[in-house]
């Protein structure tokens, strides 16, 4: 092969697949795994008995820190597409064994998580056909939802174009029907009369620290998931989709849940926060008086959103597996892809099993087990995302201080998302510390049911990486790596294309002789556009390591040659000029520079 521009590499990761999911459907996957009807209707009770009337600025406060980790996986997604997204980033960016680690917590998060949508999925079904009798069933009820879990790990292994459409269309029935509810609700409350406004709607703290660190817990968990996108990026037609989508995702959720979270707020204040049925989700118990005739449609949306879920949420564990698999971290059976499904049919597989058989066991154990399982979720979410959030500063952190645009996005915000989530962790285990305030009310293995899940989690995956280790020790010796100047998370030309013609200015040399050719050529510059630099980082004449050591060092020439050059050029008026690193030694990467941007001047 020809040697190939650096924009090139960057124009060819973004090529369109024809055969890849569209932007709408990684969104799909996002919103869907996030269960928003099920979640609204879950936590909105507890959160507003806990803050009143601030809930509503309280659920923002609690999506700021998640809004700012969504920059973490935009823009580390940019530079490594890999469908194993944290376990990819975080082994490359702070070392194999914390990737593997963080790999491994964002699998079984999805597993822990399955049983409980699958149940909600089967309970809320049951309820909307009017077949409450089987619908109390507790047999049937395990019994069911351990099959349709199967169920759907055996359609996201054997019809992936047909579960995406699903997904889509799943995801626009809840959203709208949440929407209906929301609008609804707020015409009854305005008829009804609306509450005085204080200033205790915008202060998060009105009802205590306490109060609104564990509402915020509430509010991760209505947030978590819209990640699974990222884990797509490999399935898109374009790989920086899966990253738009994430973020996207928050974005839809965040507008939705604000307008069913300040309906059902003006609904409550009536009764003083307190719930106003015993189903204990407060949207299913207003959907009555809300909705009339039209009631059934909320018991529709807890259902499909659940549904949907239980598919979408075996996304991120699958993928997470696969990508280990690929890099020998895991055994590469689970890396294998079915032939003509083109799906990771052997993680999906086993994750389905393992997610059913843990739904079975821990179903016997006690009626209240799955709820500590679910509690237990709120450790693992916040570690992988805040560790995801660290990953992106220590990679890119020659580019946090090169600009305030990287200080921001690739700095500051992803240090604040996980500075949030860190403590948001430690306050959770702390929260969930005593056994005789877990659902089971009793201590397993000297801790409380929450704690010793978590604890099961990592241990099981320390040991699962010391055999691993041992197997295959090569994966465990990979380097750190870290972004270089020319792998910039918003490089120039990535969005933008470069129009024929303008200047091309060769930089393969000394600052003061680039900057006394300009001084030359000034001239050709008044007026032109575009304005090209380039500098070739393709060392000739060295082997082996060498070759990465030199090439380190001819991008920080170019980057110290290229910021020389910009600030002279805007001192002659030229403005946004592009940076071009060529996979070329000097020579040829102005011939191939040329040939991309065919400038009606070289300098």
């Amino acid at each position: 092969m020809s040697r190939v521009s650096w924009l090139h590499a960057l124009v060819s990761e973004t090529t369109a697949r024809p055969d890849g999911f569209s932007l709408h459907q990684a969104v799909a996957v996002g919103v869907n795994t996030t269960s928003p009807a099920f979640s609204l209707a879950a936590v909105l009770a507890p959160m507003a008995l806990l803050v009143g009337y601030s809930t509503p600025i309280v659920l923002i406060v609690s999506f700021i820190p998640m809004a700012l980790t969504s920059l973490a996986f935009m823009y580390l997604n940019r530079r490594d597409p890999d469908c194993g997204t944290t376990f990819s980033w975080v082994a490359r960016a702070i070392g194999p064994k914390s990737g593997f680690i963080a790999g491994w917590v964002l699998a079984a998060a999805g597993v822990l998580v399955l049983g409980s949508l699958a149940e909600t999925a089967i309970t809320y079904g049951l309820l909307t056909f009017g077949l409450d009798s089987l619908a109390e069933n507790r047999s049937l009820v395990i019994g069911l939802a351990a099959l349709l879990i199967v169920l759907m790990a055996g359609l996201a292994i054997v019809g992936s174009d047909s579960s995406i459409r699903l997904q889509v269309v799943l995801a626009v029935v809840q959203v709208v029907i949440l929407v209906i509810f929301g609008i609804a609700a707020l015409v009854l409350a305005v008829n009804s009369g609306l509450p005085e406004f204080t200033t205790e709607w915008l202060n998060p703290f009105s009802q205590g620290l306490d109060s609104l660190v564990a509402a915020m817990l509430l509010g991760v968990f209505a947030f978590w998931g819209w990640e699974a996108a990222t884990n797509l990026s490999e399935e898109c037609k374009k790989s920086s989709d899966a990253g738009k989508a994430g973020v996207l995702s928050t974005i839809i959720l965040v507008g939705t849940y604000l307008l069913v979270t300040i309906s059902v707020v003006f609904y409550l204040g009536q009764s003083g926060f307190y719930p106003v049925g015993e189903s204990g989700l407060v949207m299913v118990d207003m959907s009555g008086v809300v909705l009339g005739p039209l009631s059934f449609l909320i018991l529709v949306a807890v259902a499909i959103s659940a549904l949907a879920s239980t598919q979408s949420t075996m996304v991120p564990g699958s993928r997470a597996f696969l990508s280990m698999a690929r890099k020998g971290a895991l055994p590469a059976k689970l890396g294998l892809t079915h032939p003509r499904f083109k799906s990771p049919w052997v993680s999906l597989a086993l994750l389905g099993g393992i997610a059913a058989g843990w739904y079975v066991f821990i179903s016997s154990v006690s009626e209240t087990a799955m709820l500590d399982t679910l509690s237990s979720l709120g450790i693992l979410v916040a570690f992988y995302y805040s560790i995801t959030g660290v990953a992106c500063v220590v990679y890119y952190r020659k580019h946090v201080t090169a600009s305030v645009k990287g200080f921001l996005l690739v700095g500051v915000g992803p240090v604040l998302g996980s500075v949030g989530l860190a403590f948001m962790l430690v306050v959770g285990i702390r929260s969930v510390s005593n056994p005789e305030d877990s659902a089971s009310g009793s201590a397993w293995v000297g801790l409380a049911p929450p704690l010793a899940i978590a604890a099961m989690i990592f241990v099981l995956g320390l040991v699962v990486m010391l055999i691993r280790w041992r197997v295959n020790p090569d994966y465990f010796r990979h380097p750190r790596e870290l972004a270089n100047r020319a792998q910039s998370p918003f490089p120039m030309g990535r969005d933008i294309s470069i129009s024929p013609g303008g200047v091309l200015i060769d930089c393969n040399a000394s600052v003061d002789d680039v900057l006394h050719r300009v001084s030359q050529g000034a001239d050709s510059l008044t007026g032109a556009s575009p304005v090209t630099m380039v500098f070739g980082v393709q060392p000739s004449g060295f082997m082996g390591d060498e070759v990465d050591a030199m090439r380190e060092a001819l991008i920080e020439d170019g980057h110290a040659v290229f910021t020389k050059v910009e600030q002279d050029l805007r001192g002659r008026g030229v403005r946004g000029p592009v940076r071009l690193y060529e996979e070329a030694d000097a020579t040829r990467s102005v011939e191939d520079a040329t040939e991309l941007t065919k400038p009606t001047v070289v300098i």
